[in-house]
Parts: structure tokens; C-alpha cells; sequence
């Protein structure tokens, strides 16, 4: 029943959200607000994770730490995602990049792979839809990141590079957390996975009118 409190509160939350980044009046407020609505979100994730073993503190480190300096890597060559450079709207930027992307590709992870971690599939495949979920996420959630700048691209379309590289960089780290057998059991995960997928589906027919 506890992980319920934080459902309904992900679902308020994410809809204030909604409305406060749509309506311009209160669009600036609230993209100053989300290095706080990210480091919220993973607080309430995790403290719902059940089985805090020292192996998966320090997968979840790994995960965040890499998912930073590819980040890092990615804004300075190109060579990653494509031609990019990140907004003001994630927050302290060290080397160009915010400090908190880490941790959104480890919140992101997280949620796919609790998401999938019940199917009786075998892991690769669970790995391998898990990372499918992560890319159709970052499809919706593109468009509204430029409007809010949490990042923009160098002149033209989102590259395909960028789709294929949040598939692979999902691919290892969903990957990682199978092999070091990495367990969930978090029924909070689908919730704010599902919840900010929803939010961003939204903001892309609400903030274009706005």
C-alpha cells in the first residue's frame, strides 16, 4: 500500500508540472524547479528499492557516473549522440555538462529494468525491451527538451545517432545490472517512469500552443 502514496503523488506531481510548463506565465518557474523534480523523483525511486547490497550501490554509482561522462564525452566530440549542447534547465554544469544527467540515466535505467525484471523472458531479451522502452522514451521526450532548454542540437533534426546511442548506452547498463544480479521488486518504478513518459506526451501537444 506504501509505494500507492507515491504513485498519486507522482501523478499530482507530474500534472502540475504539466500545466506550470505549458502555461507561459509560469513556464520560467518551473524549468528552474526541475534540477529539483529530478533529484526528487530518484530520492522517492530508491528509497523504495528493497535490497540495498553493496554490489548494487556500486552498480548504481557506476551507472551514474558513466552515464555523466559519456554525456560529457558526447557534448565535447559529437561523436556519441550527434551535435549537441546542453541548457540551463538540468541544473550546475561541470565540463559542459549537468551534474545531474547521471543521475537521470540512472533514475531512467532503473525503471526499465524493474519494469521488465517480472517477465519470464530470458535477461538478454529482457535487456534488449528494456532498452527498446528507454529509446521510444527519449523520442517523446525530445521535442519538449529543446522547447525547455534542457539541451538543443548543432542547427538541424535530431541525428538517428542519437536514438542508436541511447539504445547501446542502455543496452550495457541494463546488461550490467542483470549480470551482477541486480534486484528491484520496485513497484514505484513503472509508476514515475510511466507518470513522466505521460507528462512529456503531453507537454509535446500542450507547450506548442503556449
Amino acid at each position: 500500500m506504501k509505494h500507492k502514496l507515491a504513485a498519486y503523488f507522482f501523478v499530482i506531481y507530474y500534472t502540475v508540472g504539466v500545466i506550470g510548463l505549458s502555461l507561459p506565465a509560469t513556464r520560467e518557474l518551473f524549468i528552474g524547479l526541475m534540477p529539483l523534480s529530478l533529484l526528487l523523483s530518484s530520492a522517492i525511486l530508491l528509497l523504495y528499492h528493497k535490497r540495498w547490497r553493496k554490489t548494487d550501490m556500486l552498480i548504481f554509482f557506476i551507472i551514474a557516473l558513466a552515464g555523466y561522462f559519456v554525456e560529457v564525452l558526447g557534448v565535447h566530440t559529437g561523436l556519441v549522440f550527434g551535435e549537441y549542447s546542453y541548457g540551463r534547465a538540468l541544473g550546475f554544469k561541470l565540463f559542459d555538462t549537468p551534474l545531474l544527467i547521471g543521475l537521470n540515466w540512472l533514475m531512467l535505467t532503473y525503471c526499465v529494468y524493474s519494469i521488465m525484471e517480472d517477465t519470464k523472458l530470458f535477461w538478454p531479451l529482457k535487456a534488449l525491451m528494456a532498452a527498446v522502452l528507454m529509446v521510444i522514451y527519449d523520442v517523446v521526450m525530445e521535442p519538449v527538451a529543446i522547447r525547455i532548454d534542457m539541451w538543443s542540437w548543432g542547427g538541424g533534426p535530431i541525428p538517428l545517432q542519437n536514438y542508436q546511442a541511447w539504445f547501446v548506452i542502455s543496452l550495457v547498463f541494463l546488461a550490467l545490472m542483470h549480470l551482477t544480479g541486480v534486484k528491484t521488486k520496485n513497484k514505484v518504478a513503472p509508476w514515475l517512469f510511466g507518470t513522466q513518459f505521460v507528462f512529456f506526451l503531453i507537454l509535446n501537444l500542450t507547450i506548442r500552443f503556449f
